[in-house]
């Protein structure tokens, strides 16, 4: 299993959704693959990629098989292809690994020039999953559902999580200055020594300044197309636009 890493010029994207059928990104991310190829740079696909939770078996293919080409083209320019683990794809792990030779990782340590950045997928720090998995998985499937009527549903069900994690904090006498539970888990992660984490999960792209550091969310694919670049140890928040 891949923790640490070193890689001078690394591409972050999450929340691919592939075989979703209310995904995009099948057909989208294809020339942002190329584009990362061409460049000789390294990818991770930050949790997510694949959904198991919102498709059928059939979907999941004709998804993910151009892609799966593209990322062999990556690695045949040089650069490397890491996968972090996220909640919709956690049971694909063994698939993933032994038969399209792709190394699920909870986690990413990375080094890059003299930068340590932590790449996380972020849903173990999701009140709702961790405390309820079992219902979550349930309104996993009810969300896929609702993507059809509305492309924003998770925004919505981010905002729940923080609204419903910040009333359990206060009835706890906890510190409740987090804006959400993202900011709170990214700066317990920057103050380990990190110089900035990445998460996906939320598909809510943002670039917060926190007290100990930087916390990036990648965005997603499913409806959107941002990403995050880093290059020697400097991080930012694009959307490809090609």
């Amino acid at each position: 299993m891949i923790l640490d890493i070193d890689e001078e010029r690394l591409f972050v994207i999450s929340d691919l959704h592939l075989g979703n059928p209310a995904s995009t990104a099948a057909t989208r991310v294809l020339p942002f693959l190329d584009y990362v190829a061409d460049e000789g740079a390294s990818l991770c696909i930050d949790g997510d990629g694949f959904d198991m939770l919102q498709t059928s078996f059939k979907r999941l293919v004709n998804a993910g098989v151009p892609v799966l080409a593209k990322l062999r083209r990556i690695t045949a320019n040089g650069g490397n292809v890491y996968y972090v683990v996220g909640n919709h794809d956690l049971v694909l792990e063994h698939f993933l690994d032994s038969i399209l030779a792709l190394e699920l990782s909870p986690f990413l340590n990375l080094r890059s020039g003299d930068a340590r950045i932590r790449i996380e997928h972020g849903h173990l720090y999701d009140p709702f999953f961790a405390r309820y998995p079992d219902l979550y998985e349930t309104a996993t499937h009810l969300a896929g559902l609702a993507l059809f009527v509305h492309a924003d549903v998770y925004r919505g069900w981010t905002w729940l999580s923080d609204k419903a994690d910040q009333r359990r904090r206060a009835r706890a006498g906890e510190d409740i200055t987090a804006a959400s539970y993202c900011h709170g888990a990214a700066e317990m992660l920057l103050s380990r020594g990190f110089d900035t984490v990445v998460f996906g999960h939320t598909h809510n792209p943002e670039h917060v300044q926190m007290p100990s550091g930087d916390y990036v969310n990648c965005g997603n694919w499913l409806r959107s197309a941002s990403y995050v670049e880093i290059d020697h140890g400097n991080v930012a928040l694009k959307k490809w636009n090609a």
